[in-house]
């Protein structure tokens, strides 16, 4: 290293910055980020003092600025078009972010679903303790799956994108006054789980004990498992409340209709 221990050729500054020593080069050449002193045997050297100064510009590659926006702000600095760029920028970043946590929920839940069907067995109710979910809701359906109903699931779909920036599989949920009156297919919308931290939703799955069934196989197995529920809640003195959610728990990984798992969730008392 060069005796003045604050200068530094460019292997050393690039060694210490982690950063190309080709792209310093490249930098020097278009005038974007130069050294500062020249040495007596006409090397040039960067000081300490431009580690701040190259972080800066590392950082702005990182947000999306180009090599141009970057020159133009270092060649003519203007303190108002720096703050007006960082704040378009901070916006960007800011939704970026959301991006990711939605995706990380996402994720989640895709893991925690499949978790579950693996340990589902047909027919099998239980009582678990659950914490409050937000949910977003589809305009009505009428439960016969046609035009209207395909038509309601694709603005769903739409939707969720909008919201979360993701096309997520979601549900279906039933009143439960209507499996008490024995019309299984007497659906009311979909619905599909916010993500966490979310502050759109429609309404909250409020925490509690809760009743939980699975069905493996096709829907037309379905209501035999709402007559267990049913029996179940009677046998037990619980008050079933609200709708049932219904949700595939394999929807991602199914070769065969036979095999594909449905847990249904209902409030109870």
């Amino acid at each position: 290293m060069n005796h003045k221990k604050y200068l530094y050729s460019s292997g050393e500054f690039a060694k210490f910055t982690g950063i190309n020593k080709r792209t310093l080069h490249y930098y020097n050449e278009i005038g974007l980020f130069c050294p500062e002193v020249i040495g007596e045997n006409g090397y040039h050297y960067y000081t300490c003092f431009q580690f701040a100064q190259l972080e800066l510009i590392l950082t702005l590659r990182k947000i999306g600025l180009s090599l141009d926006e970057i020159r133009e702000y270092v060649t003519t600095p203007s303190d108002e078009s720096f703050s007006q760029m960082m704040i378009k920028k901070k916006k960007l970043i800011d939704e970026s972010i959301n991006q990711l946590l939605s995706v990380q929920s996402f994720l989640e839940q895709k893991a925690e679903r499949l978790k579950i069907g693996m340990q589902s067995k047909h027919g099998k109710i239980e009582r678990c303790t659950l914490p409050e979910r937000k949910l977003v809701l589809s305009a009505p359906i009428s439960g016969d799956y046609d035009e209207e109903d395909f038509s309601v699931a694709a603005e769903f779909s739409l939707r969720l994108k909008t919201l979360f920036h993701l096309y997520d599989n979601f549900g279906s949920r039933i009143s439960m006054e209507q499996i008490e009156k024995n019309c299984f297919h007497r659906y009311d919308s979909f619905f599909a789980y916010c993500p966490h931290g979310s502050k759109t939703y429609d309404v909250v799955l409020p925490a509690g004990s809760y009743l939980r069934a699975y069905c493996i196989g096709r829907w037309e197995q379905l209501p035999a498992i709402y007559q267990s529920i049913l029996s179940y809640a009677r046998a037990h003195q619980l008050t079933l409340t609200g709708y049932a959610y219904e949700e595939g728990l394999n929807e991602m990984s199914i070769k065969d209709k036979n095999d594909y798992i449905t847990m249904i969730t209902v409030k109870c008392d």
